[in-house]
């Protein structure tokens, strides 16, 4: 089941993704100065990335204030503020796994519902197994991605760990994008495709709560 949702204002995106952005550079600050505790206020910018700034629902309010307690437990341990991308991508890891179930839709079947919907297709039977097999493919990524940002937060290796989150985890997934696009194209040339950058942008302007279920 899909559910509508009305997408973000343009000036709360905005701030979502500049919390994105300032919780690396806050890492960053925090190694040149040398002072890991400042590493606390990066847990409630990820928070805000998440739900906004002054999200609606009880759930989000409820991010918010995890985010803050937890920023008080880094001051005691500052690698706990390395942890969040690792969780993250084992979280997303599971929601793609869990979806492979026999009585469940494929999270990459999903996001293709949805855009053939706007475009007023639908989905040709002959690719649902492609779909099947790429939802795989990304928890299996997401699953190494995880582990490895999370082995790097728990040593508190804090350079390395920049260069896995910040290089080579937003390649690798933008190289696994590019490759499934590519590959599709040629698997079904008589299909309609949009371009890679058309695909990106719909990948990015999809709300996450349309393809939850």
């Amino acid at each position: 089941m899909i559910v509508a949702s009305a997408p973000p204002s343009q000036p709360a995106v905005a701030l979502r993704i500049l919390a994105v952005m300032a919780y690396p550079l806050l890492i960053v600050i925090a190694l040149w100065l040398q002072q890991p505790q400042l590493r606390a206020l990066s847990l409630p910018l990820l928070a805000i990335a998440l739900v906004g700034l002054r999200p609606a629902g009880t759930t989000g309010r409820m991010v918010l204030l995890i985010s803050l307690l937890l920023a008080a437990a880094v001051f005691a341990l500052p690698a706990l503020a390395l942890w969040p991308p690792g969780v993250i991508c084992l979280a997303v890891a599971a929601w793609f796994a869990q979806s492979l179930q026999a009585h469940r839709r494929p999270v990459i079947e999903r996001f293709a519902l949805v855009m053939v919907e706007e475009d007023g297709g639908e989905i040709p039977p002959d690719s649902v197994a492609w779909m099947r097999g790429w939802t795989l493919a990304w928890a299996i990524l997401l699953t190494i991605l995880g582990v490895v940002a999370l082995a790097l937060a728990i040593a508190n290796l804090t350079s390395l760990w920049l260069v896995w989150v910040m290089g080579t985890t937003p390649l690798m997934m933008l190289f696994t994008l590019w490759l499934e696009h590519t590959l599709r194209r040629r698997r079904f040339p008589d299909q309609e495709h949009a371009s890679l950058g058309k695909f990106l942008l719909q990948l990015y302007q999809t709300p996450p709560k349309r393809v939850a279920r």
